[in-house]
């Protein structure tokens, strides 16, 4: 399951697996520009009791990541 926001002209698309009983989250966010697309990946250490709750982390944490800053083309652990 994924969901795609624009926010301050990035791309964050969350993603949800679900596990047992709990959803796990990740993120990316992509940076569109004039020589194509760079997309960051984030995961979430947390789980998370529904898919609503799963989606408003990731997103989030999306925007927090964007407002503060963060390095471009890699994949982190975020949390």
């Amino acid at each position: 399951m994924k969901s795609r926001l624009g926010y301050k002209g990035y791309v964050i698309e969350a993603r949800l697996s679900e596990l047992k009983d709990v959803f796990s989250a990740e993120f990316s966010i992509e940076e569109h520009d004039g020589s194509g697309v760079t997309e960051t990946q984030f995961y979430l250490p947390d789980t998370f009791p529904t898919r609503d709750s799963a989606f408003e982390a990731a997103i989030k944490a999306g925007r927090q990541k964007i407002d503060m800053g963060f390095l471009r083309g890699s994949a982190v652990v975020s949390g």
